[in-house]
């Protein structure tokens, strides 16, 4: 008998079952995915909770007409009874539009609601086939009228009310219409009965048809809008994603953490079909492809298990051996409902963004020629170790190292082959001290080496032994053999300074001395060494009288075009014409100025002399003027500057200040506000030599520098070393990423000049085109540039025009 009961039970939740995906069928949802599915039901519930209240009103109303009717009637007793079943029924339904108003009902499985929806219809639409059968077997006249009337309004408010879900519709109405019908044959008058019963039946296609075309049309809207919604987030995460330069690829997982969807882009990074990816694990699958631990996996695993957006993580990944970093960014999505559907986000490659980074950052702690520590770096090291000998008590010694004859190398052979003669002196450097000793390259033709714990000073004097002879064995260059010597300075801490920058100064006074007593040795610091401090007091006193006497010169070195070789200015240059030591370089006499305080006078007279100059040139020449940083700061340069430009009449826009960066380490809040007014008036801001100090990218951000001087040694590099191709491409792609023209400095060879041009450098600077000259070089040069840029100009108009040939 149990199993007659139960075989009979599953026959009919077969037929539920199939008749349910009939009306589905019907309403064009029955192909949809499960989660849409969930949505659109989470949508036809809520409109029948809305409709709810208007429903139970009218609901009461008909009912409340039903008992008046009965009165003084035999069914009066069973139609208050009916009344306050209804009620009861009634009420649950307010109860659900009560919760769903808290949001207690978005909260529920939708299937689960929709059922609950279908079995709270299928009773209230019994309690309403109740009433023909209480009413009708003895009706009064009134309630043969009044009953039709009721129970037609009934079907069609419940067939409004319940569109949405047919089901629920269905369900309310079939009990509803049968026992309408079957009640007509309680009725004594068999015409009346005869005529609601064909009535009845002839309602029932078109109550179905109302319903199934108001449910269609309601699915088909909030499908629509479903739509929209999620094209909605979609574009809204790619136009973000896209603002912030970093979307590339999209991405999206289920609540489970599948992956369901991948773009094309996305499958051709991953070197992985469509069909391969989708179902996978998301952070297994990133988890597999990681080429080492990283903790920034952790980050999205965690975004992850918060259901929190991550933005912009980068992790080191490896497909089929090639190494790559990806950027990925997610947010968690959620249906109508509330209900977590999982992630959708992008990922992008930055391989090529983190290499240049890398190589920038290199930049600001390395020398670019030599590969050592830059000044920067050493410094660095230098406090540490002084941090060490505080702490605890642990000595050190620096050698300060200077090359003898380099400058003769550089004067005869070029720079070329300078910079390869520093690249080989730094080899043999690194060959003859230990692992943990510090090397680095301070400038020019000056190193520096950190011994830690070593005070020995006949330990010291073996290396230094050691390192003089080194140096002068003879250097094999481009089938030329070059000689050069090498002077060391040393200072022990905490014997000769508790400072840094004691320990270096006297390092640098040993080396002075070691100079000045004939080259090619070394020396000890000594506190009688004041030698060097007397020589500097005495050009010191050279130097102010250079001023009043006049001895100051400017020479200029073209800046030229790389589009067509013309020059398109000038740097102005300082000499001292001293009238016994003749010409002396700007390396001699500068940092004397800058110690001395005498450099505000010589870079402000530097800068009107340059502005006079300049004002004669051609209108389309500019000149550029190098501000020394202690110039920089010990003069009103915003003042200078106007009264150069006022009293020269020059325009401001032909007028190039450059900067190095390490006028911008310290104070760097108060430089750029000084450079931000010098940028009002109209003059050019350059930074110069980048690439051998600090390399700051942030400085770059937070002031529009207009344009980039890279430093020479990156050029002479270039030749022969990828390495320094590859940095130049990548500072190129830096200033024409933030708008600013580069010009490369130092150009010595037509190889340079192509490989630069290629890479979109804007102008040159260099032996290539032209030494720095004095006026009267000057004034030749400047007549020979206008004859040939009007021999084009003839040429142009096919007239003959004179050929000049450069002087290289």
């Amino acid at each position: 008998m149990f199993g007659q009961i139960k075989r009979g039970t599953g026959v009919i939740s077969s037929f539920f079952s199939w008749l349910w995906k009939a009306i589905d069928s019907r309403i064009l949802v029955e192909k949809v995915d499960s989660r849409t599915r969930n949505l659109l039901l989470s949508e036809q519930i809520d409109a029948i909770v809305q409709m709810t209240p208007a429903l139970a009103c009218g609901a009461m109303v008909i009912a409340l007409h039903l008992l008046i009717v009965s009165i003084g009637t035999p069914s009066l007793p069973m139609v208050s009874a009916w009344m306050i079943l209804l009620a009861t029924a009634t009420g649950f339904g307010i109860r659900s539009w009560f919760r769903a108003k808290k949001g207690k009902i978005k909260k529920q499985n939708p299937v689960k609601a929709a059922r609950r929806a279908v079995v709270s219809a299928g009773l209230v639409g019994l309690v309403w086939a109740m009433l023909p059968f209480i009413l009708l077997p003895a009706p009064t006249p009134t309630v043969q009228v009044v009953l039709p009337v009721a129970l037609g309004a009934v079907i069609f408010s419940a067939a409004i009310s319940y569109a949405s879900l047919p089901q629920a519709a269905f369900t309310f109405l079939f009990p509803v219409i049968v026992a309408c019908v079957i009640g007509t044959r309680l009725m004594d008058a068999a015409f009346l009965a005869n005529l609601l019963a064909v009535m009845l039946v002839s309602l029932i296609p078109v109550v179905v048809a109302i319903i199934t075309r108001s449910a269609r049309s309601f699915i088909q809207h909030v499908h629509r809008e479903l739509d929209s919604q999620n094209q909605k987030n979609v574009i809204s995460l790619l136009l973000r994603e896209f603002e912030e330069n970093s979307s590339d690829w999209l991405w999206e997982f289920d609540a489970e953490g599948k992956i369901d969807r991948v773009s094309d882009r996305f499958s051709i990074a991953t070197e992985m079909t469509k069909e391969d990816l989708i179902g996978r694990d998301f952070v297994d699958y990133v988890r597999m492809i990681l080429d080492s631990e990283a903790f920034h996996l952790q980050e999205i695993v965690d975004a992850i298990s918060t259901k929190s957006t991550f933005n912009g993580v980068d992790i080191a990944v490896k497909i089929n051996g090639q190494k790559m970093v990806w950027r990925l960014s997610g947010k968690a999505t959620y249906d109508p409902t509330g209900i977590y559907c999982g992630y959708i986000g992008t990922a992008s490659d930055v391989t090529a963004e983190k290499t240049a980074e890398k190589k920038i950052n290199y930049l600001a702690h390395y020398d670019a020629l030599t590969g050592l520590l830059n000044r920067a770096r050493f410094g660095e090291m230098l406090g540490q170790c002084v941090s060490r000998l505080e702490r605890y008590g642990t000595p050190f010694s620096v050698f300060y190292l200077d090359l003898d004859r380099f400058k003769l190398v550089n004067d005869s052979s070029g720079h070329l082959v300078g910079d390869r003669l520093l690249m080989e002196v730094a080899d043999r450097i690194r060959q003859e001290v230990r692992e943990s000793d510090v090397v680095a390259r301070l400038g020019g033709d000056e190193f520096a080496i950190i011994l830690p714990n070593l005070s020995d000073t006949s330990e010291a004097s073996i290396l230094a032994e050691r390192l003089v002879k080194t140096i002068e064995q003879p250097f094999e260059i481009d089938s030329e053999t070059l000689s050069i010597g090498l002077s060391v300075g040393i200072a022990v801490a905490p014997i000769n300074g508790t400072r840094p920058d004691q320990i270096l100064r006297n390092a640098d006074l040993a080396l002075y001395r070691a100079k000045e007593e004939g080259r090619g040795m070394y020396r000890f610091f000594e506190a009688e060494m004041d030698s060097n401090a007397r020589e500097r007091r005495m050009l010191e006193i050279e130097l102010r009288q250079a001023l009043t006497d006049g001895e100051f010169v400017l020479h200029y070195q073209p800046l030229v075009s790389a589009d067509d070789g013309t020059a398109t200015g000038f740097e102005a240059l300082v000499r001292w014409d001293h009238p016994i030591r003749g010409v002396v370089p700007p390396a001699e006499f500068i940092p004397i100025a800058e110690q001395s305080g005498l450099i505000k006078e010589i870079g402000d007279w530097t800068i009107f002399e340059a502005c006079n100059a300049a004002n004669d040139w051609p209108d389309d020449m500019i000149v550029a003027v190098n501000l020394s940083p202690k110039h920089f700061m010990l003069t009103d340069i915003e003042t200078v500057v106007r009264d150069a430009l006022d009293k020269s009449g020059l325009k401001p826009s032909r007028l190039e200040l450059e900067i190095t960066e390490s006028l911008l380490i310290d104070r760097s809040e108060e430089v750029l506000s000084k450079l931000g007014d010098l940028k009002k008036l109209g003059v050019t801001i350059a930074m110069d030599d980048f690439g051998t100090g600090y390399s700051s990218l942030s400085y770059l951000l937070k002031f529009p520098f207009d344009k980039i001087k890279i430093d020479r040694s990156f050029v002479s590099a270039l030749t022969n070393d990828p390495a320094a191709r590859d940095i130049l491409r990548s500072i190129v792609a830096l200033g024409k990423t933030l708008k600013m023209n580069i010009t490369a400095e130092g150009v010595e060879s037509q190889e340079q000049a192509n490989f630069l041009k290629d890479v979109a450098c804007n102008h040159f600077q260099g032996y290539l085109f032209s030494r720095p000259m004095g006026p009267e070089e000057m004034a030749s040069y400047l007549l020979t540039e206008f004859s040939e840029q009007v021999g084009q100009s003839d040429t142009a108009r096919g007239q003959p025009g004179p050929t000049i040939q450069k002087s290289a």
